[in-house]
C-alpha cells in the first residue's frame, strides 16, 4: 500500500514513522515548508501539491487541524477517485466528510499519542463503500502503529475519553508514584524508573496472563499486609469513582466539541 499523509504534525509524523516498515511508499504534503523539510530529513518523500500526493497513493491520511479540514477536503473531492480516505481529524464524522466529498471510501480513525512509539490505541470505523479488501489492507499496514479497535461511530467520543485522553490520566498516576517515591527518599531518576517499570510490568502481566484486574489485586494484597493499607486509602478517597467520573466528564466535553 502506498500512503499519502496530509499534515506532518505530531500525529502525521508519528504515523509516517510507524508505517515505514509496512507501507510500500509514503509521501507527505504540508503547507508548512519547515515540516516538509523535516519529512525529507526523516526519509520520506514529499509532494509539491495535493494532486501529486493523491496520484502517488492508494490511501490518503487526513491529519490536519479541524479548522483546516473542510478546505482540504474540498480540494480532494475531485481527486480521490476510488482511493481510500483515512481521516484522523478529531470530531469530524463520516457523514460530515461525505457532505463535502460525496460517497467515497472513508475510514475514520481516532489514535492516541502512543502512536509515537508504535504502541498506539486506535479506534476506527468506516462507511459502506469501503470493501473487505480495503479494510484488510488498512489493518495489515496500520497495525504497525499499535492496536486497532473497530467500534461504532457513536462511541468515538467515549473512545476519545478512555484512550485519547487516557495517556494523560496514566501519566498523572505515574507522576504521583514518582513523587511518592521521592518523598520516601529515592532520587528522582531512580523513583521514575521504578514507577514506570512497575506500571509497564503490571500491564504486560495483565495482558499476557489475562484475568480481571481485581483478581490480581487479591494476589498482591495479602490479608492484613502492607498493600491492604494502601488500597484502603484509595477506597476511602473513592479512587475508582474519581477515575470513572474523569472519563465521563471527558466524554461529555468531547461530545460538546464535536
Amino acid at each position: 500500500m502506498n500512503v499519502g499523509i496530509i499534515g506532518y504534525g505530531n500525529m502525521g509524523s508519528s504515523f509516517a514513522k510507524g508505517l515505514k516498515e509496512r507501507a510500500s511508499n509514503i509521501v507527505v504534503f504540508d503547507i508548512n515548508q519547515e515540516k516538509l523539510k523535516k519529512a525529507l530529513e526523516e526519509g520520506f518523500g514529499t509532494a509539491k501539491d495535493l494532486s501529486f500526493l493523491v496520484k502517488s497513493s492508494d490511501l490518503i491520511m487526513l491529519a490536519v487541524k479541524p479548522k483546516d479540514a473542510k478546505a482540504v477536503l474540498e480540494s480532494l473531492r475531485d481527486l480521490l477517485g476510488g482511493r481510500v480516505l483515512l481521516s484522523i481529524v478529531a470530531g469530524l464524522s463520516i457523514s460530515n466528510i461525505e457532505s463535502i466529498i460525496g460517497k467515497k471510501k472513508i475510514i475514520r480513525a481516532m489514535p492516541n499519542i502512543n502512536v509515537a512509539v508504535q504502541k498506539g490505541v486506535i479506534a476506527y470505523t468506516h462507511n459502506d463503500v469501503v470493501s473487505d479488501q480495503d479494510k484488510e489492507e488498512f489493518l495489515r499496514v496500520f497495525s504497525a502503529c499499535g492496536s486497532l479497535y473497530h467500534i461504532a461511530e457513536d462511541l468515538m467520543d467515549a473512545f476519545t475519553a478512555l484512550a485519547g485522553s487516557g495517556p494523560a490520566f496514566v501519566f498523572k498516576f505515574i507522576s504521583a508514584l514518582i513523587t511518592a517515591g521521592i518523598r520516601e527518599g529515592f532520587p528522582y531518576e531512580v523513583s521514575r524508573g521504578i514507577a514506570i517499570d512497575t506500571v509497564l510490568g503490571s500491564c504486560e502481566l495483565l495482558k499476557a496472563l489475562g484475568g480481571h484486574p481485581e483478581e490480581w489485586i487479591t494476589r498482591v494484597a495479602s490479608p492484613g499486609g502492607t498493600t491492604v493499607e494502601g488500597l484502603k486509602v484509595l477506597e476511602d478517597r473513592a479512587f475508582s469513582g474519581i477515575v470513572i467520573e474523569c472519563v465521563e466528564k471527558t466524554r461529555e466535553k468531547a461530545k460538546r466539541l464535536s
